[in-house]
């Protein structure tokens, strides 16, 4: 095949265009070499990822350089060229024409995504195509296109999910986009918690392995590929513009960019246990515990003591119908006094339990 054949081929079946005799060419063509296999992952990922996107910021430009910066060696290696059917310079030639082509498929395939949300103050399952169950946490949204499940199973999250992967479909990789991360599932059952207006992301496996890797157009982290295990947690904290959020940002000292925990059974549902309306604080601060609060029962929480907000408090609560009762419960075991005004809630230091 020579290029154009290659391009067109790989363009179809991308896009869930190609008969079953093109799809056995590309199979073959894909197993035919290894830098191939890496060259049509990358074509695969960067089209669905541009499926999810905003248009505005959608360019076919940039994501042209990222894939050229990422196929082309940094070194000299045994691999004179990277395909077999020529060398680097016509590979990067088909690399522009693939993305091009894909980049104006753009706008004919938006139209497709499906979007499912579940409100603040609200948690929703859903069970996609393939069977896999979904939990959405409030305030969240899931992504994926209408061919989910026969030439994909990519999904775009923005918010907190519990996947329990279906089994079977080992052809078609499961992937979860965020923001600024990329989620392979090797395994069946893991949590995935990537709020826009959070300081971290983080994701806690359960049973299988996941694997993660940052979206450099994204501006996240530089980082290889992290392989999370069953009951590890991988919490990656990222820094945004000032403007952007209006959390606290924790504490440098206490914390690493980039960590990876080993979590006791028995504690997993302090991660996951959400789905089943039920909130576990294990040393949390008071101000992740407020934002908690917020999304779950569609509140705002005003708190602006410094010293208050970074106090820690260990409980767990079950089914709690509103938040006064969670305030409540905190209240009596922490130095603190709240006041609800409609969705408003202040909460202030009481100093008479000092």
């Amino acid at each position: 095949m020579d290029n154009e054949e290659v391009k067109l081929l790989l363009v179809k079946y991308i896009t869930g265009e190609a008969t079953t005799q093109e799809l056995e060419q590309v199979k073959q063509w894909i197993s035919a070499h290894p830098e191939n296999e890496q060259y049509f992952a990358q074509l695969y990922e960067t089209w669905h990822n541009m499926l999810y996107l905003q248009p505005a910021v959608v360019n076919k430009d940039h994501a042209y350089n990222k894939l050229s910066a990422e196929i082309e060696p940094k070194q000299p290696s045994r691999y004179a060229r990277l395909i077999t059917w020529g060398k680097a310079a016509a590979a990067i030639a088909l690399l522009a024409a693939v993305t091009a082509t894909l980049y104006n498929r753009y706008s004919k395939n938006v139209e497709s995504v499906r979007q499912i949300a579940a409100n603040p103050g609200a948690i929703k399952k859903i069970v996609l195509s393939d069977g896999t169950q979904v939990w959405l946490n409030a305030g969240s949204k899931l992504n994926y296109t209408a061919d989910f499940g026969k030439t994909t199973r990519t999904v775009y999250l923005e918010g907190e999910a519990f996947f329990d992967i279906a089994p079977g479909k080992k052809e078609i990789p499961f992937i979860v986009n965020t923001k600024n991360y990329t989620i392979r599932d090797i395994g069946t059952k893991f949590n995935l918690k990537a709020y826009t207006t959070d300081p971290f992301f983080e994701t806690t496996v359960v049973k299988g392995e996941v694997s993660v890797e940052g979206n450099v157009d994204n501006n996240a982290h530089e980082m290889s590929r992290i392989y999370v295990k069953p009951r590890q947690v991988l919490r990656i904290y990222y820094h945004p513009k000032k403007e952007n959020y209006s959390y606290t940002t924790p504490d440098p000292k206490s914390l690493s960019e980039i960590q990876v925990s080993e979590i006791d059974s028995a504690k997993l549902d302090r991660y996951d246990g959400w789905k089943e309306n039920l909130l576990v604080f294990d040393g949390t601060t008071l101000s992740e515990i407020a934002k908690v609060l917020e999304r779950r029962y569609n509140v705002t929480i005003n708190m602006t003591d410094a010293e208050l907000s970074s106090i820690r408090y260990s409980g767990s609560f079950k089914n709690i119908p509103s938040i006064e009762k969670v305030l409540a419960i905190i209240k009596a075991n922490t130095a603190i006094d709240y006041s609800i005004s409609g969705n408003t809630v202040n909460i202030t230091r009481n100093n008479n339990n000092d």
